[in-house]
């Protein structure tokens, strides 16, 4: 990982996906739980979860697995920034999807941190953070930016010029297709 700075590979490859698979912990072994946190007046109570919920509820655990296991995997497969770049954009999306998903609960719970839960805090406050994080990265922020990158190219370019051999005025007022013509007719 030596071109993806630590803050980067902390939060994408380490704390998020170990805070997902929480998530998923609950979601899947814990549902009841899982409801009461995320909107407690209408969790079920004493007659237990309705089955289909049962059902979603394991499906948005494999969700989050499935979240994990491609940010943490996917990530540490590959140094690519194109690659990284585009599961981050994927993942950007995917935050913005969870919090539109959250306005059932009301506007004020995307900043009443007064009034939130463990679960609100995951469902606001650590998406923000991923989100942040996410822009943060497409963005360069910390990433060397691009200067580093425009002075390798012109020393690059510096370099072959200096190592080709000089040019002729005669060689200076042809077209690339005359100079092609005559090196061909040359070697025939």
């Amino acid at each position: 990982m030596a071109n993806i700075p630590l803050p980067y590979q902390l939060f994408l490859l380490w704390i998020e996906p170990v805070a997902v698979l929480v998530g998923a912990y609950y979601a899947w072994l814990k549902p009841s739980t899982y409801l009461e946190y995320t909107h407690a007046p209408s969790a079920p109570g004493l007659l237990g979860l309705p089955t289909s919920t049962h059902v979603v509820l394991r499906q948005l655990g494999n969700l989050y697995v499935a979240f994990a296991i491609n940010e943490a995997f996917a990530l540490r497969a590959t140094n690519d920034l194109k690659v990284w770049r585009a599961l981050i954009i994927g993942l950007l999306i995917a935050d913005f999807g969870h919090l539109y998903s959250c306005f059932p609960l009301g506007l004020k719970m995307y900043y009443d941190i007064g009034n939130w839960n463990a679960m609100a805090y995951g469902n606001y406050f650590f998406v923000y953070c991923g989100a942040i994080t996410r822009i943060c990265f497409l963005l360069g922020i910390g990433m060397g930016g691009p200067k580093k990158a425009k002075s390798k190219a012109k020393k690059s370019v510096r370099m072959a010029l200096e190592d080709a051999p000089p040019v002729t005025p005669t060689q200076m007022n042809k077209t690339p297709a005359q100079s092609t013509r005559r090196r061909k007719n040359r070697s025939s």
